[in-house]
């Protein structure tokens, strides 16, 4: 593979891009775009994280954008190639940028944050917590679309867990999770172990998974009680570990800034009990979200860059097959039968205000299951293939079945995904893509609106 070599100043980045195919028929099946880069001399970092020298660090199957930042210099090696001709071409640029005062004001709010992270923990060692004092920083980062939200989450992640803190991260954008699949809000774990460059700098086994089950609508409802679900398990979480009390959270958000959107928005800084609220190139948001004790506005990279809906729906096809595949290959051969699983698809019977009597509330709840027939309806079943679907935990179908309240099963964390790979209808047999080997933890399934196919 051809490499250019690259010499950065102090304070420099090294932009560079790279596309999945300039093909209409190239996949994520056929994106070949292997980019890579080893450091020779100095110091460089991609998202707070930093490389080792003379390591090779590669990423495969194209569709990157990214930057390598340097605090005192250094000398690279980048290149990309296209080892498949079928995808049409795969595009790659890079160019050295000094427009870098967004990495210093990034690196300035960690330190802010760590002074609150030190305080918490002398806090929590000398016993004088309080319902709030020794809990650290709950960051959330806020902007519009496409401004450097996630990339900023990153950084700070990076930046807590080399100095030893174990913040937890939560990225409640279902339309591009950065610790899931598409359609899912999350929360995991951070800690040293878990950042990595190949990986840019953010993996975790999520603690708690919530399948919004949609990438391009709002459930306000589901949203909200999804939510309230996580705050508590958050909470849980910290009143046991005393380590991650002390580090805090850190929260991604979606571009939602507008009508439902900002009143979720709200509603999120609310029941997560946000401490710093982190805006990113946004005046009127600034302006806007009074509430939060701590509001900082923070300048938005240079380096970011709009990217284009085929781009964003190849990223999302590709955190699809990464949660199923990763390094390993698992079986993809696992069948169940029909009538031993349960799928359900929400139904959510909100009513608007102008269409109830005067003075009168809704009184069914506004989140609603409906169980889908496939056992008796063959192109039911038919319908689910190549669906992404949420294994509900065994603890939230009891539940369910006890109280019949779909807000039980659906504000629960979910087990895992499966996807369905093939309907048998003759044999009445579904045919489900796994990640790992063994038995479903349980046979109750939710089903949103997200397909993926090879």
């Amino acid at each position: 593979m051809g490499r250019e070599r690259h010499v950065l100043q102090r304070r420099e980045e090294l932009r560079f891009e790279v596309t999945f195919g300039t093909s209409s028929t190239s996949t994520l099946s056929t994106a070949s775009g292997t980019t890579s880069f080893i450091l020779q001399k100095g110091s460089c970092e991609l998202y707070g994280c930093e490389l080792a020298i003379g390591k090779t660090y590669t990423i495969a199957h194209g569709g990157i954008k990214a930057a390598l930042f340097t605090w005192h210099g250094c000398v690279i090696d980048l290149g990309a190639v296209d080892d498949n001709s079928s995808t049409g071409g795969v595009e790659f640029f890079a160019y050295t940028s000094d427009e870098t005062d967004a990495n210093v004001a990034f690196v300035n709010t960690h330190a802010q944050l760590e002074a609150l992270r030190d305080e918490a923990a002398a806090a929590i060692a000398a016993g004088t917590t309080t319902s709030t004092g020794g809990d650290g920083p709950r960051v959330m980062i806020v902007g519009p679309p496409e401004c450097g939200k996630t990339t900023l989450a990153k950084i700070l992640v990076a930046y807590a867990c080399k100095v030893g803190r174990t913040p937890l991260m939560v990225d409640l954008d279902p339309m591009d999770n950065s610790l899931s699949v598409p359609g899912s809000l999350t929360v995991a774990p951070m800690a040293s172990c878990a950042v990595s460059v190949e990986s840019y700098a953010t993996t975790g086994l999520p603690i708690n998974v919530l399948y919004h089950g949609s990438t391009s609508k709002l459930h306000p409802d589901l949203f909200k009680g999804q939510i309230d679900s996580m705050a508590e398990s958050i909470e849980k979480r910290l009143e046991r570990d005393e380590l991650a009390r002390s580090s805090g959270i850190i929260v991604n958000t979606n571009g939602w800034i507008r009508d439902d959107g900002y009143d979720c928005l709200l509603y999120a800084a609310k029941s997560l009990k946000i401490s710093v609220l982190l805006i990113l190139g946004h005046d009127r948001l600034y302006s806007m979200l009074t509430i939060i004790p701590k509001i900082l506005k923070l300048p938005r990279s240079g380096g970011v860059v709009s990217r284009p809906s085929r781009f964003v729906t190849s990223c999302r096809s590709r955190a699809v097959k990464r949660y199923f595949y990763g390094d390993l290959i698992p079986d993809p051969n696992a069948s169940t039968s029909e009538d031993e699983i349960k799928v359900y698809k929400l139904s959510s019977m909100a009513l608007s205000g102008s269409v109830l009597p005067v003075g009168q509330q809704q009184s069914t709840d506004a989140i609603q299951l409906v169980e889908i027939d496939i056992q008796n309806d063959p192109e039911e079943a038919k319908s689910l293939q190549h669906s992404l679907i949420a294994i509900c935990h065994p603890t939230a179908v009891d539940a369910y079945n006890k109280s019949g309240r779909g807000r039980d099963l659906v504000t629960a964390g979910v087990a895992g995904f499966c996807v369905v790979d093939k309907v048998v209808t003759e044999t009445d047999r579904l045919h489900l893509l796994s990640p790992c080997a063994g038995s479903l933890p349980s046979k109750t399934m939710i089903i949103g609106d997200i397909t993926w196919m090879e």
